[in-house]
């Protein structure tokens, strides 16, 4: 074993110098052989690189050049646990023993102590986290859903009870593997909600018109024919007008004279054919899911919209939020432009 190790060290005097090389810390007790060792060069080979004379004269803490590629350490580190050796280690993070040693100023590549903490080179690769997947808890009735962090198209489509690729199909989605945060997934289909008839339309506009022609045919019969006495009618005959004064509730019905051009934009259905100016807005009559009668208000300028309650009256203006929103404000705003 002497004899083969004298030969490697005679041979390797022989060999040019690296183009490159790496500095090491001499530490306490350590020799030039020790450190030739670590780093399979021959001694007389560091004798020549750091311009020593006497190999036995080599104080702890300077510092000497050694053959091979500068190691830089980066800002990963390994905690050494049972079983572990310095070899392991180094295939684990994909870099070589020695840079290892180089950098911890190990003397034997064979001997790590469990708990010692290592620095890695620059280059080690670091493993990625373990995904951990967030539960999904379905909504009943939801026709939308909003994917959180850790969540998967894969567990949204069971937890809803679809198929995954109803979910890419409806969702028009390019890379399944990548769906981002935030993103709001429709769980339905839109174009395959039941079509709005056209017995909607004459339920809201009929009671409306059958209301006003009463009211003027009675003013011009009490005036021609009754006397002064009967003059207080045309006057309880006013009041219902002065009841439907809303603009909400007069204009949309103006609009109704058009054909209607029902469209579909999410639970929404809208008739597009009964847009009207408003306030500086477009109002359109519109139905929600459960086929109940409301009005939709878009401000292109503000990109925001708006829409009545149940009481007739108008919500706050918001910005559009989910998908089919966005489109529809885009759609109005671009025609309208």
């Amino acid at each position: 074993m002497r004899r083969t190790a004298l030969a490697a060290l005679l041979l390797t005097a022989w060999f040019p110098l690296s183009a490159t090389a790496a500095s090491v810390t001499v530490r306490s007790g350590e020799t030039l052989s020790d450190i030739a060792n670590r780093y399979r060069v021959s001694v007389g080979t560091l004798m020549r690189m750091n311009g020593i004379r006497n190999p036995d004269l080599v104080q702890a803490g300077s510092r000497l050049q050694v053959p091979g590629p500068t190691v830089t350490a980066g800002p990963g580190r390994h905690r050494v646990h049972s079983g572990e050796t310095l070899s392991s280690i180094a295939n684990r993070y994909q870099v070589r023993s020695r840079d290892l040693m180089a950098l911890n100023n190990l003397r034997n590549a064979n001997h790590v102590e469990v708990g010692q903490t290592l620095r890695l080179p620059s280059n080690a690769v670091m493993p990625r986290p373990a995904f951990k997947p967030v539960a999904v808890t379905p909504i009943p009735g939801a026709t939308e859903h909003t994917v959180a962090k850790g969540q998967t198209l894969t567990q949204i489509a069971k937890a809803y009870k679809l198929p995954v690729a109803s979910l890419i199909s409806i969702n028009q989605l390019i890379d399944p593997n990548k769906v981002e945060v935030g993103t709001r997934l429709y769980l339905t289909d839109p174009s395959l909600q039941k079509p709005i008839t056209t017995q909607v339309q004459p339920a809201t506009t009929k009671p409306v018109q059958a209301k006003a022609e009463p009211v003027q045919t009675k003013a011009v019969q009490t005036k021609a024919v009754q006397t002064k006495t009967v003059q207080t009618k045309p006057v309880q005959a006013k009041k219902p007008v002065v009841k439907a004064k809303p603009v909400e509730a007069a204009k949309p019905k103006q609009t109704l004279a058009k054909s209607a051009d029902w469209r579909s934009y999410g639970p929404l259905q809208v008739d597009w054919g009964n847009w009207q100016a408003m306030g500086g807005s477009q109002v359109v009559p519109t139905l929600n899911a459960q086929g109940q009668a409301l009005y939709l208000a878009v401000n292109c300028s503000a990109k925001k919209i708006n829409a009545t309650g149940a009481d007739g009256s108008w919500k706050t203006w918001e910005a559009p939020k989910s998908r089919f929103e966005k489109d529809l404000v885009k759609d109005r705003c671009q025609l309208k432009a």
